[in-house]
């Protein structure tokens, strides 16, 4: 049970009441606004990553015009970064999800406005802190703390829009639009300065220290040349060096039930306990999730529930929606292709067969006379045309069985999300030292030596860029990150990915076994919804997004 962690969203429903449908809404007016509740305000800046509104679940939105259960920051993120990657197969067809899964998005498009609107709106939400703070210790912590949440909103734009507003205080003016350039030097310099002015260590497991800011240095280092066109192999090296400084450590002790269930140590991180079970002191942020006092449709269920059939082995959940699948090629980055289609296991037992503990896929549920998996059906509707994605569970590691395991509500999932975590600051530091030349040694005896000897894999013989793209797949797969991955490594689209030709099930509209298809290079970022581009005039003063 996880009641020891109300206290940070004690005051997460209050403070900021009103909905918001417009990104140009007038900021609230120091003088006529009612008294500054500023751990109340603190507080909800942190939830933004959590929640979706002010009641739970649903009925009280922070964004107008949107199925709540769709616009967390979470969710939105994970779809945007997952439904248009090699990674999965979303197979229901919500508003606006078709074209994302084929690549052919528009600035009308429901997700991408949902994102955008998403990122936009907490950002306000931090300048409106930022602008009523004081600036007592207290009041100077917590100022650090909620520019930190801001210039991770920040990145998630720079990294998934091409031009963006800038908007660093609450002003009655119309934000400025700044290209992709500018917006990532503000934001290196903004993140270079948190990371002196963070705390040493953080004050609760869901707060952050300056190590989560040198890891969100180091990511945006590592995809310099994606946004600015210029590399910064050697400074991202450095960052992701100074973020393994920190308090933090990989979780690496298994645990064996009394029924003989083996939840490994990668498990154990997406487990209903993470919060306890030493998963979150590899959590750099950790997104505070439970059953009772953080109900979102778009968590931890979110993702938990829409791998799931109802016969599976249980998962912590009474909720199955089974409208998520894996693909093939994430499949083929553990299992030899040749022999993918005749293995059959369970979730416990993947990894075992496949000998990766991240193999957390399934193929045979316990009942295992009603499901028939396969390895096929390019952008079909079946959710069994694919292994099934298991990775967050609701169970808890302390349980005998997954059967006997109760967390705080019998519905909604406990499973806190681990948005940053140290694995990534090794993956970071061992591409980095790749990508700078002569150092294929030293970045390989990372990945062997702390990355996959964790996961119990046998050591990898060589290092190449395909083998780094799989091995951020097979570390990080669907975490919502995917998407960012391929474009860094070219993968994705634009004239630098047709020389890779590699391709995969709907990327672009086409089935996997049809000739490679060649997309312009515009769907390596997300357009400006086209109704901010009218209500901000602003917006033209740029070179534009290409769509």
């Amino acid at each position: 049970m996880k009641s020891i962690k109300l206290a940070i969203l004690l005051m997460a429903v209050v403070g900021m009441t009103a909905c918001v449908g417009d990104l140009n809404t007038t900021p609230i007016d120091k003088n006529s606004a009612t008294a500054f509740n500023q751990d109340a305000v603190f507080s909800k800046c942190y939830a933004t990553l959590a929640l979706t509104g002010q009641k739970g679940p649903d009925g009280d939105c922070d964004i107008d015009d949107l199925d709540e259960g769709t616009s967390s920051f979470y969710r939105m993120m994970w779809e945007l970064n997952e439904f248009c990657s090699d990674e999965g197969w979303w197979i229901w067809n919500d508003v606006g999800l078709a074209d994302i899964r084929v690549m052919n998005w528009n600035g009308d498009n429901a997700l991408v406005k949902g994102l955008y609107y998403r990122l936009n709106i907490d950002i306000k939400l931090c300048n409106h802190f930022l602008e009523y703070a004081s600036t007592d210790e207290k009041g100077m912590t917590q100022r650090a703390e909620i520019r930190f949440i801001r210039a991770l909103n920040y990145w998630y734009i720079l990294d998934m829009f091409k031009v963006a507003p800038l908007s660093t205080k609450e002003s009655t003016e119309l934000p400025e639009f700044v290209e992709r350039e500018a917006l990532y030097t503000w934001l290196v310099g903004e993140l270079q300065e948190l990371t002196e002015i963070l705390p040493e260590q953080r004050l609760s497991i869901y707060r952050v220290d300056r190590y989560a800011a040198w890891l969100l240095l180091a990511r945006t280092y590592l995809n310099a040349e994606v946004y600015t066109g210029t590399p910064q192999w050697e400074l991202a090296a450095e960052a992701a060096q100074e973020a393994q400084k920190g308090n933090y450590k990989l979780l690496t002790d298994e645990t064996i039930s009394k029924d003989g269930v083996r939840y490994s140590a990668y498990q154990k991180l997406f487990m209903g306990d993470n919060h306890s079970n030493g998963a979150q002191d590899e959590a750099l942020l950790l997104i505070y999730q439970d059953g009772v006092y953080c109900q979102c449709w778009g968590g931890s269920r979110f993702v938990i529930s829409a791998t799931r059939d109802a016969k599976f082995i249980p998962w912590g959940s009474s909720d199955s929606w089974k409208c998520f699948r894996s693909s093939p090629e994430m499949v083929y980055k553990f299992a030899p292709k040749a022999a993918a289609d005749t293995i059959k296991a369970n979730e416990y037992v993947m990894p075992i067969i496949l000998k990766d503990d991240r193999a957390i896929l399934c193929s045979q549920s316990d009942s295992n006379t009603v499901q028939t998996w396969k390895l096929s059906g390019p952008m079909s509707t079946e959710f069994y045309d694919c292994w099934s994605v298991i990775k967050f569970t609701g169970v808890y590691s302390t349980s005998d069985h997954p059967a006997k395991s109760v967390g705080s509500d019998a519905s909604w999932p406990d499973t806190d999300i681990p948005l940053l975590r140290l694995a990534e600051a090794y993956m970071i530091e061992a591409e980095a030292l790749f990508r700078q030349g002569g150092k294929d040694a030293e970045a390989l005896d990372i990945i062997n030596n702390v990355i996959r000897k964790r996961a119990n894999a046998a050591p990898l013989t060589k290092i190449d860029e395909q083998t780094l793209c799989d091995e951020w797949c097979r570390e990080f797969f669907t975490e919502g990150r995917r998407r960012t991955d391929l474009i860094r490594f070219n993968r994705f689209a634009g004239p630098q990915a047709d020389a890779n030709a590699y391709s995969w099930e709907g990327r672009g509209g086409v089935a996997t076994n049809t000739p490679y298809v060649s997309l312009p290079e515009k769907w390596n970022w997300y357009p400006i919804p086209n109704d901010d581009k009218a209500s901000n005039k602003n917006y033209y003063n740029t070179k534009g997004d290409g769509y």
